[in-house]
């Protein structure tokens, strides 16, 4: 355990957090997102604070729906364990981990005396190496269900609104549903085409498109919808003649 005022660090909340599941019950959902999060904290260098958008909490239970990552969410925060701060457009959610030492101090101490110098440094020698597969894993992404890997989540740099990143995540969910998963390389792609297509036909139009494909149960999302529509657009003639066409016929 930390002493004075040093910060916990990465093993000090394992053994705070197993300790607590000794004489508590928590969900398994929300247990795996607890160690999630405490690996976004450890590769962030043990900020107070991190950000995590919807869509990197939903891969890090393996893709489940959003309204089970929130719960398992709202259980850690009504826990105790995790502090929670909404976000708004353009800036995700904040978490921050919540220290708070076990209360019975004498069960500790007595658990702590009791233990030789040999042990202490097994449990020690265990727990690394615990984290270093724990962070081997957490390098590889999760399966989808139909085996292909499922990529991290984290597209803040992407710069879609609010509407057109929802639209995103019910797409990914739909092909999920489908047992269609996608590579990392295949979902950098599907975000580019998303990207491209909103800069050249707008937000509103490529949201349609998305819904029209999971609604028609396409595999694909449909964008040549998008330029047959430009194409359609670009038929309309202005009613009101050219007056440099029709020189002749206004000097009349």
């Amino acid at each position: 355990m930390p002493k004075g005022g040093e910060k916990p660090s990465y093993l000090d909340y394992l053994n705070q957090f197993n300790l607590w599941l000794e004489s508590n019950a928590l969900p398994v959902n929300s247990q795996l997102m607890y160690f999630r999060l405490l690996n976004v904290f450890n590769r962030a260098g043990w900020p107070e604070t991190v950000q995590v958008d919807n869509l990197r909490l939903r891969m890090m239970l393996d893709g489940q729906a959003e309204t089970t990552v929130i719960r398992a969410r709202d259980k850690l925060v009504t826990a105790g364990l995790l502090l929670y701060e909404k976000g708004k457009k353009g800036a995700p959610n904040r978490y921050a981990l919540s220290w708070k030492p076990l209360g019975n101090a004498s069960v500790s101490a007595s658990i702590s005396a009791s233990k030789s110098a040999s042990v202490s440094d097994s449990t020690t020698a265990r727990h690394i190496k615990t984290l270093e597969e724990d962070q081997e894993k957490d390098s590889i992404p999760p399966k989808s269900p139909r085996g292909d890997t499922a990529p991290p989540g984290d597209f803040e740099g992407a710069g879609f609104g609010a509407g057109l990143q929802e639209a995103l995540e019910e797409w990914l969910s739909y092909k999920r549903e489908r047992r269609e998963g996608y590579r990392p390389t295949g979902l950098k792609s599907l975000v580019t085409q998303i990207k491209n297509a909103a800069g050249e036909y707008g937000d509103s139009a490529v949201i349609g498109v998305i819904q029209l494909s999971m609604s028609s149960g396409y595999k694909g999302i449909v964008f040549d919808r998008l330029k047959g529509q430009s194409r359609a657009q670009g038929k309309m003639k202005d009613p009101i003649p050219d007056y440099k066409n029709t020189n002749r016929e206004w000097s009349l």
